[in-house]
């Protein structure tokens, strides 16, 4: 870490010279968007989906770009480069700038950018092999708010479902949203299957549109699965034959147990290491087209 190179505001720094000011509106306010992405042999996987993503949720919360996507995409593969980085960790985050205290900004502001890379550690084996642990949490996500479909600073809410769940010896937190319907884990959109058909959350349940989200959808389907994306009832999830979850680090997640419920058969399934599967024989063939 102390040897780590930042990309923050166009230009390359070390870690100790990596400072951003105590009247940024990101530490004040969590006023920003960021994104997390992986790198695979040198190549940023679906980097142009993660980009298209953060100008969207930019535009949600009405702060203008201060680079453009190539400009950000140099930044990156430099961040990795000068890190000297093939298989890497990478967050890009934007926040609205340094203002004054105060909650309402009193004229322009430069954003900050920082993008920071490390290498990836893979944490998720032995979850893999017997399968995460997940509690619905009592906190609601509010489908209602524009901040469930960003990836915003303010993250609140997700971390005190996962310290809640831990606390109580679970893996993960699964939030359901006002209506009472399953929306998305504290870092991962969740799935589930019945027979050959996989279900996720619609985007209306409140859920970040995630980008290995997209990328399971459009495996299901090139598997001849049946795919549908609908509101999901907390018993639809306990009786599936088997859930998972998914997010950019982590790819795809068995999960065996949701509160006392067993799921399918209690070990990870068949549909959800086939889909993993050829997950990553996706990121290869992409890492190799690129």
């Amino acid at each position: 870490m102390k040897n780590m190179k930042i990309w923050m505001n166009g230009r390359l720094v070390d870690t100790k010279d990596a400072k951003v000011s105590v009247f940024d509106r990101g530490f004040l306010y969590g006023d920003g968007v960021f994104e997390t992405m992986r790198c695979y042999a040198g190549r940023v996987f679906r980097l142009d989906a993660h980009l298209s993503r953060l100008f969207a949720s930019l535009e949600m919360i009405k702060m203008r770009p201060p680079y453009g996507k190539r400009c950000l995409k140099d930044a990156i593969y430099g961040c990795l480069e000068a890190n000297a980085l093939n298989g890497a960790y990478i967050r890009l985050q934007i926040t609205r700038g340094k203002g004054i205290v105060g909650l309402f900004k009193r004229g322009p502001m430069l954003p900050t950018v920082v993008i920071m890379s490390k290498k990836f550690e893979d944490y998720t084996e032995r979850m893999r092999k017997r399968g995460l642990s997940a509690r619905v949490a009592g906190l609601r996500q509010n489908e209602y708010s524009p901040l469930s479909r960003i990836k915003s600073l303010s993250f609140l809410n997700h971390i005190l479902a996962r310290l809640s769940a831990q606390a109580d010896g679970f893996d993960e937190a699964i939030l359901m949203n006002t209506k009472g319907r399953i929306a998305e884990a504290a870092t991962s959109n969740i799935f589930l299957t019945k027979k050959n058909t996989v279900i996720t959350p619609g985007l209306d349940s409140g859920i970040l549109p995630g980008i290995t989200r997209g990328v399971v959808i459009e495996i299901a389907k090139a598997l001849k699965l049946k795919v549908r994306e609908k509101a999901v009832s907390y018993k639809e999830m306990i009786s599936a034959d088997e859930v998972f979850l998914t997010n950019s680090l982590a790819e795809v997640l068995p999960v065996t147990k949701v509160d006392s419920a067993k799921i399918g058969s209690g070990r990870p399934g068949s549909l959800t290491k086939l889909i993993h599967i050829s997950y990553q024989k996706q990121v290869i063939r992409e890492s190799l087209d690129g």
